[in-house]
């Protein structure tokens, strides 16, 4: 030390100051670095207590993963009929002061214990849902759950594959590794099936596919079709079931018609003078559909939607209603898509229906179809009247249970049914309500169809009752207007009683497809619109235009083969009758 001290002597007075600077500095180096190593074992000890909390709870409790990113989740096993049969992520955020009623009270111990040794802030997903047609999710979503007769909510995230954090230890030997879930509670479906009527209805029908249904698509053929104004297809006599009779409805057509095409000229609309708000149009929430139901022509007015079809022997034919159903009935080439809406005439000599068919499809990425948003705003307004109706005379009648307890004891909880499509689309801005066009170019955006003679897709299911057109251009929506018709549709309730009045089967209103039946398809080589053959000829530009000049958009599918059948010679004067 002393000889230490000797040769600090002998340096200068600038080479004690540099030799002092270099001991402070390597003493802080070390200082920070023993910092490091402590805060590090630290957080291994939290990560250890993660994992063991994640996969350690005691048997009958469930399965608990707490992720890193702050996500309190619990994994579920699933008897999901759309989904794979693994696991299920059902997200759970804790509340010290609110015990969430399906969970065990060890498990809440332990979430307890680890929410006062980690400090985090749980995190839910708000996505809306994507369905695309034929195809599973590819992405986690999470939805708000309707409400069935229970007054809670949840929240449900549907994960597209095994969760990735898997224990790496266990800090307890006496918790289970693998718990079992025979306690576990299971999974509300985003719509669920409603109960079938335990007492016989003769007029009732649903879309149930089991065979232990009585009132699904096989059992059709019992339903009472009744002979009265309370039967809407009675207007136009078809009040006879014939639900196992004929040719029905509806079918798969695909690139290879049977029969040439039936017209020669594109239908040629007009839009009237509807507005899509105004009491002309009554808007109907149905058990099987959305129905736009416009007023009866009176003479010359009102003025309803209506269309020039070719080769039907006759001027215009009014629009009776439009339906919408969902997902789509008809197939294209084995595909269904995500909705199909169906705008119906009625052809007095012929006694038929004419129905033209637009399919839906919401791909991920569609923005807001803005013109179909008007449509399905008027339906929102009579969903949420439904549910003022229904919670107000809920409250009523708890306000009655609780003034006359010996009446029914405690009160009925009140139900919370509030529309579940984005508020975003419902809320459009609207600068002025001009006549609503159903074949607005939102919607219309071909020509061309396939076309065949079918039936009613519902009871009575009346055969070669219904000359159908399917257009072969889908009608893009996005994935929020989509739910948010399923919901209107789906969990509407009945404004008196607040019974669910939907008859879907697992969120479908669509008939199973029947044998097929010959159909044509009308092409480009068959007509071009009114505007391109003015423009460049009958056989059309070079540059294919859509109505009125618009953009062409490429059908879903092209026909690869020519019809088998002869084509059926035009009449050299086409006769009409006004």
């Amino acid at each position: 030390m002393n000889a230490f001290l000797q040769e600090l002597a002998k340096l200068t007075r600038r080479g004690k100051a540099c030799w002092f600077t270099s001991v402070l500095f390597s003493s802080v180096l070390v200082f920070f670095g023993v910092f490091i190593l402590v805060t590090q074992d630290k957080d291994a000890n939290a990560n250890v207590i993660l994992e063991d909390a994640a996969f350690n709870t005691h048997a009958g409790s469930a399965d608990v993963n707490i992720m890193t990113d702050g996500d309190f989740s619990t994994f579920l096993p699933t008897n999901s009929p759309t989904l794979s049969p693994s696991i299920e992520k059902i997200a759970y955020i804790y509340n010290a002061d609110t015990h969430h009623p399906t969970v065990s009270a060890s498990l809440e111990q332990t979430l307890a214990q680890v929410a006062s040794q980690v400090s985090f802030q749980p995190s839910v997903q708000t996505d809306l849902p994507s369905e695309e047609p034929s195809e599973p999710p590819s992405q986690p979503t999470t939805m708000i759950l309707p409400t069935t007769m229970s007054p809670t909510m949840s929240s449900i995230s549907f994960p597209s594959a095994h969760p990735t954090h898997a224990p790496t230890s266990s800090s307890s030997p006496t918790a289970s590794s693998n718990p079992t879930m025979t306690n576990m509670p299971t999974q509300t479906p985003l719509f669920p099936t409603h109960d079938e009527p335990n007492q016989s209805i003769p007029t009732f029908f649903n879309y149930n596919m089991s065979e232990s249904s009585r009132y699904g698509p096989h059992s059709w053929n019992n339903v009472t079709v009744l002979n009265t104004t309370e039967n809407y297809w009675y207007e136009f006599g078809f009040v006879v079931n014939e639900c196992s009779k004929g040719a029905q409805s509806p079918i798969d057509v695909c690139t290879q018609p049977v029969r040439h095409c039936e017209e020669y000229h594109e239908f040629r609309a007009k839009k009237g003078d509807f507005t899509i708000s105004s009491e002309v149009v009554e808007k109907q929430i149905l058990p099987n559909k959305l129905r736009a139901l416009m007023m009866r022509r009176a003479g010359e007015e009102p003025d309803p939607p209506h269309v020039d079809f070719a080769g039907i022997g006759y001027s215009s034919l009014d629009l009776l209603n439009i339906d919408i159903k969902i997902p789509a009935e008809h197939l294209i080439c084995g595909k269904r898509y995500d909705g199909e809406m169906q705008y119906y005439f009625f052809h007095p000599v012929k006694q038929s229906l004419i129905v033209v068919s637009w399919l839906f499809e919401a791909k991920p990425g569609h923005l807001s179809n803005q013109h179909m948003q008007l449509l399905i705003d008027e339906f929102q307004k009579v969903y949420d009247n439904n549910d003022e109706f229904c919670k107000a005379n809920m409250t009523a009648t708890t306000a009655t249970t609780i003034q006359n307890p010996s009446q029914g004891g405690k009160g009925a909880p009140l139900i919370s049914t509030r529309a579940l499509g984005s508020a975003r689309n419902r809320h459009l801005k609207k600068e002025r309500e001009p006549i609503w066009d159903p074949f607005h170019s939102d919607i219309q955006r071909t020509i061309h169809f396939w076309g065949y003679r079918g039936s009613l897709t519902e009871p009575p299911c009346t055969p070669d009752s219904v000359l159908w057109r399917i257009m072969d251009v889908p009608v893009p929506i996005s994935q929020d207007q989509l739910f948010q018709m399923q919901n209107i549709l789906f969990n509407n309730r009945d404004r008196d009683s607040c019974v669910f009045t939907s008859t879907h089967y697992k969120g479908s209103v669509a008939r199973p497809i029947s044998n097929s039946i010959r159909y044509y398809k009308c092409t480009r080589s068959d007509y071009v619109s009114d505007d391109e053959r003015e423009l460049c000829g009958d056989v059309g530009c070079q540059v294919p235009f859509g109505k009125d000049l618009d953009q062409y958009f490429e059908p879903i599918v092209h026909v690869t083969a020519p019809p088998s059948e002869t084509p059926t010679a035009l009449p050299s004067i086409i006769p009409t009758v006004v």
